[in-house]
């Protein structure tokens, strides 16, 4: 009967690794990623050339474009690293929301980052809004928006609009 006992419970110990084995690597996994890809989402990271463009005319600003960092968040927040060489300020890192508005491509967005002048004083803030499209296999998006500037308390001092064209970031090399 102990023969019995070792013989039953080898043979359970290991059917019973043969099924957390086949559940390990079960395509459920898979299958959840694929089934997010096929949502669409913004869901990521992404790297972005940002165009500033006259508000007025629409045309590209010649020599300003620069190139960026987003992420949106599940859940929709959002964080952006940017920083344009033409301008003489230091920005902290940008933080923001996102919603989808229509179907699966159309977004819009709300971040904003602090400023500091060339010696690291406070100079105020900059908000930046925009409307966001992915392209139909959802690796791509184009954005249109505008940003606004904020002196230390808190007035208005103007602001731009710009364009941008990013890129999922993916884990090929």
């Amino acid at each position: 009967m102990n023969l019995y006992k070792t013989v039953f419970n080898a043979k359970t110990l290991t059917t019973a690794m043969a099924i957390v084995l086949v559940s390990a690597f079960s395509p459920a996994e898979v299958n959840a990623q694929a089934s997010a890809k096929a949502q669409r989402s913004i869901e990521g990271v992404w790297t972005a050339t940002i165009t500033p463009r006259n508000c007025i005319t629409g045309m590209a600003i010649p020599g300003a474009a620069f190139e960026g960092l987003f992420t949106f968040h599940k859940g929709g927040t959002m964080s952006a690293w940017l920083q344009n060489s033409l301008i003489m300020v230091t920005r902290s890192p940008s933080q923001g929301l996102w919603q989808r508005d229509l179907g699966w491509s159309h977004y819009s967005f709300k971040f904003v980052h602090l400023r500091y002048d060339l010696s690291g004083f406070y100079s105020g803030k900059q908000e930046a809004e925009g409307i966001l499209e992915l392209n139909e296999n959802g690796d791509e998006f184009t954005t249109n928006g505008s940003t606004a500037l904020f002196d230390v308390d808190g007035n208005p001092q103007g602001g731009g609009c710009a364009s941008s064209v990013g890129t999922r970031y993916d884990l090929s090399l």
